[in-house]
């Protein structure tokens, strides 16, 4: 493990430094003092140390240990990151964000971990990327982990799938809808029917935000769906305008299934 671990996590560069130096006014070094700490002198010059939170240095090294013993890698954490350094203490307790290593246990087949308020759960809906095999010692990846990203996918496809089985799309303005009550119904669309944005003459500066006028979905106010319109529609901004129930043939002749 790298032994300046935690300054690459939790130090960044001064603000304003770099590039910034070029635009200050020059000074007049004659007014200027012969002896200044360095702490004044970065706090006066608006060079300002903050802290970051850039866990990918720890994600990458934890990432290399996998398969090794936990007691090797952390006495390794230990040895470079000591409890006397707050900043260091800061990167060492990150590190039980990322591994579950206490209180992993196995039950039926599933791995169970302890949860952030205590709780034993399953090591798939937890948050740990990491975990230490209770019964070897071994790190390992969590193989089941599913992040924000994977969920958010997962639930846009569950969706696109519902979708495709209520609804077929004609063409922009038309599209063939399974509704509420159990038939198929040829919806027509158009667009939310909007008005120029209007001028604000206290600051003389047009809202570019074009004006809602009001509108009737027919589908809506006939109580045919309890969607909202863009999940109903499979898009923002249009609205139905006509509706018509398709007969038996056809839903046939258009292969659609109820």
């Amino acid at each position: 493990m790298r032994d300046d671990m935690a300054k690459l996590i939790v130090e960044r560069p001064r603000l304003g430094g770099h590039g910034a130096r070029k635009h200050r006014p020059l000074k007049d070094l004659d007014l200027a003092r012969d002896k200044i700490g360095m702490g004044r002198a970065a706090s006066e010059t608006g060079d300002r140390k903050m802290l970051n939170e850039n866990l990918a240095p720890l994600r990458r090294y934890i990432t290399g240990q996998v398969g090794r013993p936990w007691a090797k890698v952390w006495a390794e954490i230990c040895a470079n990151l000591g409890v006397t350094s707050t900043v260091q203490q800061h990167v060492r307790d990150h590190i039980s964000d990322l591994v579950a290593f206490n209180g992993v246990t196995r039950c039926g087949g599933q791995v169970l971990v302890l949860g952030r308020w205590g709780g034993p759960k399953p090591l798939e809906t937890s948050w740990f990327e990491f975990w230490v095999d209770p019964a070897t010692g071994i790190l390992r990846r969590n193989r089941q982990l599913q992040t924000p990203r994977m969920k958010r996918k997962a639930r846009r496809k569950e969706w696109q799938s519902n979708l495709r089985k209520r609804m077929v799309e004609r063409d922009a303005q038309r599209q063939y809808h399974l509704l509420d009550d159990g038939a198929w119904w040829e919806v027509t669309l158009e667009e939310e029917p909007t008005a120029p944005a209007k001028p604000n003459y206290r600051s003389r500066v047009v809202n570019g935000k074009p004006l809602s006028l009001p509108f009737v979905d027919v589908v809506l106010r006939a109580g045919l769906s309890t969607l909202p319109r863009h999940e109903l529609y499979g898009r923002h901004g249009v609205y139905s305008v006509a509706k018509r129930q398709l007969s038996r043939e056809e839903a046939k002749r258009l292969k659609l299934r109820r």
